[in-house]
Order: structure tokens, then C-alpha cells, then sequence
């Protein structure tokens, strides 16, 4: 039988357990700015929990989870807030206080545009540099395979083609 580990003793994470939950914890997110975006508060507000629920079971002191976490947060704090001026904005009688009515509209509209905005352009940027170190890595491969190549032709005149 296997030996289980006491109660006060500290696990080990299995390698690329973090990795995955930010991974999942940025699915969620490009969910949540899309649907901020596109004025659903609701639903992001749900996929905004759903982050910051994946991204609570990882290691709290990583700088890469406390960014993401961070975002996640906001996220639903931004979610929440737009979902709360929506609902009280269709308490306001339009004929009596219809100028609390659009400034209500205006404000959950202006704060799902904005952090909308803001976590594309967070998330748009992982993107590019993942594809910069993908090319930074293929044009030094790249490199040390010309190196190599004109390191085994030297000395040895070239043959032309033609």
C-alpha cells in the first residue's frame, strides 16, 4: 500500500500545474472580455468566476498567477459592477429620471468597454510574445545551421550550379 502523505506535510504541484491553470484562467478570460464587450454582464460575470476560481488552486506567489489572478479579479469586480448599474438602470422610470437612466447606461456601458478593452489588448500581447519567441527561436536555429554549414565549407571550393 501506498504511503499517505500526514496531514501537516506540504505537496509538491505536478509540473505544469500552474502553466495549465493559467492557460484555462486566459480561456476564460478572452470569454469574459468578449462577452464585456458585447454587453452581456451576466454571463461574463460567470466566466470571470469560473478564472478566478481556476486560478485560486495555484501557487499564490508566482508573479505569472498573481497577474493573472489579478486580471481575473478585476475581471469579475468590473462584471459585477456593470451587472448591478444594468439591473438598477431598468428600476428607472425612463419618463420620470430618465437622465439617471442613461447615466446608469452609460457608466456599465463605458466600464464593460473599458476593462473589455484593456484585458484584449493584455491578452493580445501573450499572444505576440509567444509568436516572437517562436521566431526568435527558429531564426537562431536558423542561424546555427548556416553556421554550421559555413563552418563544413570552408576550405572547399563551392560548385556552382548552371
Amino acid at each position: 500500500m501506498a504511503e499517505q502523505p500526514k496531514s501537516g506535510a506540504i505537496t509538491q504541484a505536478p509540473t505544469g500545474f500552474n502553466r495549465t491553470k493559467r492557460q484555462w484562467a486566459r480561456g476564460f478570460l478572452w470569454l469574459t472580455s468578449a462577452l464585456l464587450i458585447f454587453d452581456k454582464p451576466l454571463f461574463s460575470l460567470l466566466t470571470s468566476s469560473c478564472a478566478v476560481y481556476t486560478m485560486h488552486g495555484g501557487t499564490w506567489l508566482s508573479h505569472k498567477n498573481m497577474k493573472w489572478m489579478g486580471a481575473s479579479i478585476i475581471s469579475f469586480l468590473v462584471s459585477l459592477y456593470a451587472l448591478a448599474l444594468r439591473t438598477e438602470s431598468d428600476f428607472v422610470d425612463e419618463e420620470k429620471a430618465y437622465e439617471l437612466k442613461a447615466t446608469l447606461n452609460v457608466k456599465h456601458r463605458a466600464a464593460e468597454i473599458l476593462w473589455g478593452g484593456i484585458l484584449l489588448l493584455v491578452l493580445g500581447l501573450t499572444i505576440k510574445e509567444r509568436i516572437d519567441s517562436a521566431v526568435g527561436a527558429t531564426s537562431d536555429g536558423m542561424e546555427r545551421i548556416s553556421n554550421s554549414l559555413s563552418k563544413n565549407n570552408n576550405g572547399k571550393a563551392k560548385i556552382k550550379s548552371g
